[in-house]
C-alpha cells in the first residue's frame, strides 16, 4: 500500500475510532475504497449512520473471516 493510501486508512480510522469504540482497522483496496472492520454491533451501527453518505456501503464476510463494511467513497 502506498503511503497516500496508508495515511488515509490511519486518518478515517481515527475519525472512526473517535464515534466507534468497536473499529478494529480501516484498509484502504483503492483511492474510492475503503473496508472497515469491526464487531457486529459496531458495524450495524456505522452502516444505519453512515449509509446515505456514501455512493455504496455494504457488509461483506466470508464463512470463517472477520465481517467488515466495505464502503465506496
Amino acid at each position: 500500500m502506498d503511503k497516500n493510501r496508508k495515511d488515509l486508512a490511519n486518518e478515517i480510522y481515527q475519525d472512526l475510532k473517535n464515534d466507534y469504540k468497536g473499529v478494529e482497522k480501516v484498509l484502504m483496496e483503492d483511492e474510492t475504497v475503503f473496508c472497515i472492520y469491526a464487531d457486529d454491533d459496531t458495524l450495524w451501527k456505522i452502516f444505519e449512520d453512515l449509509m446515505d453518505k456514501f455512493k455504496s456501503i455494504e457488509f461483506d464476510a466470508g464463512a470463517g473471516e472477520a465481517h467488515y463494511l466495505r464502503v465506496v467513497i
